[in-house]
């Protein structure tokens, strides 16, 4: 490595050593800058400053533990035998892990995965390293947030290769919630001609409702609010008098899981299909009258106008049969 990239990690970890409150805003835009300038040329560089971090004991930051997804498959592969090696001499890299088990579970044994807080949702699969398909709806200009951090506006979840056309996201809705008397929220409306694997429906949901709701949609996926209705107990999200436009994009292998602790307002949230990221748990709707179990159909994270709770995501459920949704919100 050249002597200005190993002085720039020698930068990056003394600033991160430094533990002066103070400080440390300042200090932390500084290693973003540094981390910034090099992430166009190769991941060399980060592989080594977060080895360098580790090795110096100051790599439980988020800092650090997102250049994990800017690393290339052979580096998280030689990052994947660091974190091994370093855990079974007694160093914290749990957070470290959580993120190359994330993206590359084939890199690790079976007792891994089974002890990884991570996976205590996925453990039902008979498979913990096959996941199934999901696509990411990918806004135009990249990331919806307007964080000032280059790592977050770059994370490669936002920037996929697209296909099809356009869509709109957010903005007044058509149909009338029958409790609060107000209009829906547009979220999605998702069209079956260009995307098979999905239905045709107007997906809308309820700005004043924190709890399951359900939506009976027509023949044209229009929707109509259905009971159980919630109450009255205060507003999900603000006015989304937003609309962006985003397109959807196949999730490539790395992706195809994506936890709400790790990823929360860094990674791109908003999927279409494929395994939900639990704010706070696998919680499946049942449909209304039955015991049958409804299928996650796609979720949408607090950002481009949608603020769910105090700050979460809202799952939607979709029932074939039936021509249900549900959408279930959690938060922390």
């Amino acid at each position: 490595m050249s002597n200005p990239r190993l002085q720039d990690i020698q930068t990056a970890v003394r600033l991160l050593t430094d533990l002066s409150r103070s400080t440390f805003q300042g200090r932390y835009a500084d290693c973003e800058a540094i981390i910034a300038q090099h992430l166009k040329d190769g991941s060399a560089f980060l592989l080594e400053l977060i080895k360098a971090a580790v090795e110096a004991g100051v790599h439980q930051v988020t800092l650090i533990e997102d250049a994990v997804s800017f690393l290339d498959d052979a580096d998280l592969a030689r990052l994947a035998f660091f974190l091994q090696s370093a855990a079974s001499r007694g160093t914290d890299v749990e957070d470290l892990l959580s993120h190359a088990l994330l993206q590359a579970p084939e890199l690790f044994p079976d007792a891994a995965l089974a002890t990884s807080y991570d996976f205590a949702d996925w453990q039902q699969h008979t498979d913990l390293r096959s996941a199934p398909a999901c696509k990411h709806f990918i806004f135009e200009g990249g990331s919806p947030s307007d964080s000032p951090f280059p790592t977050h506006r770059n994370h490669p979840t936002w920037h996929l290769p697209t296909t099809g056309g356009p869509l709109a996201v957010g903005g007044r809705g058509s149909a009338t919630c029958p409790v609060c008397r107000q209009k829906l929220t547009h979220l999605v409306t998702l069209d079956s001609s260009e995307e098979k694997s999905v239905p045709g429906l107007s997906i809308e949901t309820c700005a004043n409702s924190l709890e399951p709701t359900y939506y009976s949609h027509d023949a044209e996926g229009r929707p109509t609010p259905i009971g159980p209705f919630h109450s009255d107990d205060g507003s999900a999200i603000e006015p989304a008098s937003l609309v962006s436009t985003v397109r959807v994009a196949a999730t490539p292998p790395r992706w195809l899981r994506q936890s709400y602790g790790i990823s929360n307002s860094r990674q791109n949230l908003f999927r279409l299909g494929g395994l939900p990221s639990w704010v706070q748990g696998p919680q499946f709707p049942l449909v209304p009258g039955t015991d049958r179990e409804m299928k996650f159909l796609l979720q949408f994270d607090s950002l481009a106008g949608f603020f769910w709770g105090s700050g979460g995501m809202l799952y939607v459920f979709w029932d074939e049969e039936s021509r249900i949704t549900c959408h279930v919100s959690q938060w922390t």
